[in-house]
């Protein structure tokens, strides 16, 4: 496994992502507020790249016209207890994620580059470009055994706990 001590986050090959948002203007009129690349950070240390696109506190967010970009709020986390994330990871070639389990439902959109999805009955699935993962509660990992940069679009909505028998799943990062 990569380590962030080794690993450059300059991709020169990396087109930014670019995040527009509308919104409006107190007549009602739409506008676009906001239109511009967003930088990625490594999250946690790890060589892999975020770019965090959005995140909404509430479960029913609210479309007015004052816009608050609560994503430069939550750098570290992957998604809050009421609302949902919308975020881009990039994985480097070699590198793997922890097992790990989210208290969330997630839906997943390969973009660039192969990805392989691991879960822990041995099952390991290769994604491609186009290919959607339902994430729904199960300890999983990435991992990119190919030789280029993995681009895959992530939107996180908080969920009730997986229930197995009288047990309850919680959240879980195997290091």
């Amino acid at each position: 496994m990569s380590t962030a001590e080794n690993v450059t986050f300059d991709r020169p090959d990396r087109a930014p992502v670019r995040r527009v948002v509308t919104g409006h203007t107190p007549e009602g009129k739409a506008v676009v507020l906001e239109d511009a690349p967003i930088e990625p950070h490594p999250f946690k240390g790890s060589p892999s790249l975020f770019t965090d696109l959005f995140w909404e506190d509430s479960a029913k967010p609210s479309n007015d016209v004052q816009f608050r970009d609560l994503v430069k709020e939550h750098p570290e986390e992957l998604f809050g207890a009421d609302g949902s994330s919308f975020r881009v990871v990039e994985v480097p070639p070699g590198d793997r994620s922890p097992f790990h389990r989210t208290v969330s439902l997630d839906y997943g959109i390969l973009m660039e580059g192969t990805l392989t999805l691991l879960l822990d009955d041995d099952k390991r699935v290769v994604l491609k470009p186009g290919d959607v993962v339902v994430q729904r509660g199960t300890i999983h990992g990435w991992i990119n055994e190919g030789t280029e940069w993995t681009r895959m679009y992530f939107i996180m909505f908080p969920s009730q706990k997986v229930k197995v028998g009288e047990k309850e799943l919680d959240t879980e990062f195997r290091i």
